[in-house]
């Protein structure tokens, strides 16, 4: 089954009152929230946007929100938080990328290399590059669109492993 990224988007007030620790996450339903599941490709995207597992520079940075310091405690891998001006920045920024310019930035061979997460050497070939790409646009696609949701309405963002 492997581990899956998960999206939330909440009013904002109730996003900087979990990233304060005023407001327990799990202590909400979050079936009562709009979602997002962007299965296995959360490391991938993170990566293809930022080149690198962890902490990427805002606002792509932001898309994926793995920041080491922004952790919230939440299920077994923790929760990370966006306010709703950092999922405009992140819009704003995956804007700017169309499937061309995200090709160039897409290397197969060392995302392989790196362990970029869910590939594993051995079980995926060079062959898989074309595939495996078109995985990630897929859910960048979503999270474009989640995100774009998300903006309008003025929200914030809570993104979990699962």
């Amino acid at each position: 089954m492997g581990m899956r990224g998960y999206y939330f988007a909440m009013a904002d007030n109730l996003v900087q009152q979990i990233a304060a620790g005023d407001l327990a996450l799990k202590s909400l339903k979050i079936d009562n929230y709009p979602g997002l599941d962007i299965d296995r490709s959360w490391e991938a995207i993170h990566y293809l946007l930022c080149g690198n597992i962890a902490d990427g520079e805002p606002p792509l940075g932001y898309v994926v929100p793995l920041t080491s310091d922004k952790g919230i405690e939440f299920g077994s891998f923790g929760a990370f938080s966006l306010r709703a001006e950092q999922v405009a920045a992140a819009l704003q920024a995956m804007s700017e990328l169309d499937e061309a310019q995200l090709r160039l930035r897409y290397d197969f061979p060392i995302m392989l290399k790196e362990e970029v997460y869910p590939l594993e050497q051995g079980v995926v070939s060079d062959e898989d590059a074309d595939a495996f790409f078109a995985y990630i646009l897929q859910h960048f696609n979503e999270i474009r669109r989640f995100f774009s949701q998300a903006a309008a309405e003025g929200k914030g963002l809570i993104f979990y492993i699962f």
